[in-house]
């Protein structure tokens, strides 16, 4: 209901879990953009379940919590949380963190025309030439983008279920 006053699922798809399994099992299948979580779930916490989060996902995470003590804070961002908004906060501001989040997470877009990723294999992304070996090769449309995927996201891990969904 906050999330709808807020102006967010209108511009957003939105996700919901009960508790901190089911949002984990969600943040799995549906490979969110972005993951509030609360502190206080029932069957396992906010804390537990941004840890089990970070061990498959670097998905940008904000606590959404009533806990305001300095500790739970410092805790929540040494977890590896974005951002951590303490209850109550207007719907406006939730919304302007969210876009900040986002902002800062999302990825770098590709600024030099031309990459070369070995001495073997150059890129030009803005003319969509593939050159290997000196040869240049013709790419059928999803293997251009499944190459931009990888290219752009280098050493980072990409499940096959996140190829696909991009």
């Amino acid at each position: 209901r906050m999330l709808a006053e807020a102006g967010v699922e209108p511009r957003f798809r939105v996700v919901r879990a009960a508790n901190g399994s089911g949002a984990l099992e969600k943040a799995t299948k549906e490979h969110p953009d972005l993951v509030l979580l609360d502190i206080m779930m029932p069957d396992m916490d906010g804390f537990e379940t941004l840890q089990e989060l970070r061990e498959i996902s670097s998905v940008p995470v904000i606590f959404l919590t009533a806990k305001s003590e300095e500790v739970d804070r410092i805790k929540g961002l040494d977890l590896g949380a974005d951002d951590y908004i303490t209850k109550p906060f207007s719907p406006r501001e939730l919304v302007s963190r969210i876009r900040a989040v986002l902002r800062r997470t999302e990825p770098a877009a590709v600024t030099n025309s031309e990459i070369v990723v070995d001495n073997e294999l150059r890129v030009n992304f803005d003319q969509r030439k593939v050159v290997v070996r000196g040869q240049e090769v013709r790419l059928r449309p999803t293997e251009y983008r499944l190459l931009y995927q990888l290219v752009t996201n280098a050493g980072k891990l990409l499940t096959h279920e996140v190829l696909l969904s991009r």
